[in-house]
């Protein structure tokens, strides 16, 4: 009995030899193994098989003619509109719930106008209530942002200098002074102007 030349064949030594480039070694296995041998001529049926299959394309115009097939729904579109007015009196039972739906509603701002035309006493007196309780709020917001302001520890230094006009005339000055200071230092670096670059043997 012979020895087999080598392990059998795996799926890329069955490509290699589809291919073409097979080393002499595996032929030679090939012929003396029954099952790789069965193997390749199995796998070469097949191959030719799947190559003499017609090959299949679109057509030109196959592209234009699915988007021209293709329908985008819009729904804000009238037609959308009239679908669901078809859908909702299609039968008995879509009317009915239709029309207990405009029952209910009409119904309820009717029984709030009625209501309020004949409680105007009661919601002018809610109305002052509700003014009233905004208004403490926010005099209690204030009287807070206040008293936490006068806590501040530099309070009573800015208290002390409004309370001296003269402090207050000095500060003021000194203040402005400084701004125009800014300015004109701000002015005058704007107006240099910037510096040219020279080349080296330009005349050259």
């Amino acid at each position: 009995m012979t020895d087999r030349i080598g392990p059998h064949l795996t799926p890329d030594d069955l490509d290699v030899w589809l291919a073409g480039g097979v080393a002499p070694a595996m032929e030679r296995h090939i012929e003396e193994c029954p099952e790789c041998l069965a193997l390749v001529r199995s796998e070469r049926a097949l191959a030719e098989r799947l190559a003499a299959l017609p090959l299949f394309a679109p057509q030109g115009d196959f592209a234009e003619r699915v988007m021209a097939a293709v329908r985008v729904p819009d729904p804000f579109a009238i037609r959308s509109l009239r679908t669901a007015r078809r859908r909702l009196l299609a039968t008995r039972k879509s009317v009915v719930i239709a029309a207990s739906l405009a029952v209910i509603v009409v119904g309820s701002m009717a029984a709030s106008v009625v209501w309020t035309l004949a409680n105007r006493d009661t919601l002018l007196a809610l109305g002052s209530w509700l003014g009233a309780e905004a208004a403490q709020w926010a005099w209690v917001a204030v009287r807070g942002a206040a008293l936490n302001l006068m806590e501040q520890p530099w309070f009573s230094a800015v208290r002390g200098l409004l309370e001296a006009p003269g402090r207050l005339a000095l500060a003021s000055a000194f203040g402005t002074l400084m701004y125009v200071t800014g300015v004109l230092a701000l002015r005058r670096l704007l107006a240099v102007p910037a510096p040219t670059r020279r080349v080296a043997h330009a005349a050259l």
